[in-house]
């Protein structure tokens, strides 16, 4: 059986903001960005993982243990993203304390808070 870590509460009840700006998005405190869906194209410049071991970000390659060192809590493999456009209609998730995003006044994204 899978963990429900959303509690049971639909992605946006707990709130969202849109931006086309390069302006760090902050979740409300206590929150974190669980989505990030793209409008436009765009290149996040900085994501900030609230454990960047576990989930992807710009500042370090999470799950990137060597090959047979994983653990219950971190996997192999990964890498710090960088310079990654993510496609328009395409929605990310993870666990960020903080997303800045490229320029873009096209669409921009949509930043959903979960805790």
């Amino acid at each position: 059986m899978a963990a429900n870590i959303d509690h049971g509460v639909i992605l946006g009840a707990l709130g969202s903001t849109h931006t086309d700006g390069t302006g760090a998005v902050v979740p409300p405190s206590g929150m974190i960005i669980a989505a990030i869906q793209f409008i436009s194209k765009n290149t996040p410049t900085a994501l900030v993982a609230e454990n960047p071991d576990k989930t992807f970000n710009t500042a370090h390659a999470a799950n990137s243990l060597g090959a047979g060192s994983e653990t219950v809590d971190e996997g192999s493999g990964g890498i710090a993203l960088s310079n990654c456009e993510f496609p328009a209609g395409m929605t990310i998730y993870g666990r960020w304390t903080s997303a800045t995003l490229a320029a873009d006044s096209h669409g921009g994204v949509i930043c959903y808070f979960g805790y």
